[in-house]
């Protein structure tokens, strides 16, 4: 299977074949990763990439998948149906734009404030889930709009922590 793999606004073309025992090999330009997996529940996967051991928290906006790894966004989506969607005239899937939890989370710090430019991957919010905590970072260059959260709050996947603004979006007319 071919997917596109976004990062930090850089798309590479990644191959997906499944293996012996449930194992899939995963090719890019760059290099070849074996992968093993065990789902843990609907949003969460525990996978072993080439040895080492590491969560997985995954979202779906209907477009792409959005996969949390070690707190970095990744999107995925399948190259064949992106080919569809452009060939009958869809308008293609874009980048995340808004910073949200990848499964339910307490908020455990702020790390920007409002107004404050950001870049692609700065860290914007810190959350706590399982134990484990994970920084949602700038899908891309910003300002800092507004902090929809406080410490302690109690958060879920689709919530929009932190509003960003790209440029010549602050004085654009609400849609």
């Amino acid at each position: 299977m071919k997917y596109n793999l976004t990062l930090l606004e850089k798309t590479t073309p990644l191959a997906v074949s499944p293996t012996a025992n449930g194992a899939w090999e995963m090719e890019s330009p760059e290099k070849r990763l074996a992968v093993t997996g065990r789902r843990i529940d609907d949003t969460h996967l525990f996978l072993t990439i080439d040895g080492v051991g590491c969560n997985a928290f995954i979202s779906d906006d209907g477009n792409a998948k959005q996969i949390m790894i070690d707190g970095v966004l990744y999107q995925v989506i399948d190259a064949d149906a992106q080919a569809r969607s452009t060939v009958s005239g869809a308008a293609s899937p874009t980048l995340p734009r808004d910073a949200t939890p990848p499964m339910p989370a307490v908020v455990v710090k702020i790390m920007v404030a409002v107004g404050q430019q950001v870049k692609a991957g700065d860290g914007l919010v810190v959350v706590s889930a399982m134990k484990m905590e994970t920084t949602l970072t700038a899908p891309f260059d910003a300002r800092v709009a507004g902090i929809n959260v406080a410490v302690d709050d109690k958060v879920a996947p689709g919530d929009i922590l932190v509003d960003l603004e790209t440029a010549g979006e602050e004085n654009a007319p609400e849609a």
